[in-house]
């Protein structure tokens, strides 16, 4: 099998997802809430990468508040709405960004000045260009989760790649918190 299969790059068999899309699996969103459902509790969350529904679902079955839309019609949600563009308001927001768009997601909710989650590939933060970002906006945690999630089970039945939940406060901070999650049991 060649490496570019193996860590999700380009092949002939396995095209990228369309828009990048790649619904995440329950036990990503729980191992969110486990540590922080405290900074999202009495907020109406928005959703503005929402696919099929998978973040929505665990928050709205754990009783948050959502707002759910998309650019792309999925099926779940309120299509046709661009995050990038949008002037909604809401008072926290959880997403699994698509990859190529996910610095513009962060710099936009940063400027909103509520929490926010972001689900992004563990080696995000690993690039000079993102560095800054990283800097300005100013995290509160990074949560390394203790397993790969299954983004793409047509690819084969053992996930290859790992994930990263970055979480921002109202305000940037200097002083980020890291976690090691392990998978919860749902």
């Amino acid at each position: 099998m060649k490496s570019s299969i193996i860590i999700g790059g380009k092949s002939d068999q396995y095209k990228r997802n369309k828009a990048d899309f790649y619904a995440t699996p329950s036990e990503c969103t729980i191992a969110l809430l486990n540590r922080f459902g405290w900074l999202f509790k009495d907020k109406h969350i928005w959703e503005p990468a929402c696919g099929d529904g998978a973040i929505s679902k665990v928050l709205e079955g754990r009783g948050y508040s959502v707002k759910s839309s998309d650019l792309y019609d999925r099926g779940y949600g309120q299509s046709g709405v661009d995050f990038l563009n949008s002037d909604d308001n809401c008072d926290a927001i959880i997403t699994n960004p698509p990859f190529n768009l996910a610095s513009s997601f962060i710099e936009k909710a940063s400027n909103k000045r509520v929490p926010f989650a972001m689900l992004i590939k563990a080696t995000y933060w690993h690039a000079e260009k993102r560095r800054q970002l990283f800097i300005d906006t100013g995290p509160m945690a990074v949560i390394a989760m203790t397993w790969r999630p299954a983004m793409s089970p047509e690819r084969g039945a053992s996930a290859t790649m790992d994930f990263i939940w970055t979480v921002w406060a109202e305000n940037p901070t200097e002083d980020t918190k890291y976690f090691v999650e392990r998978k919860p049991k749902y």
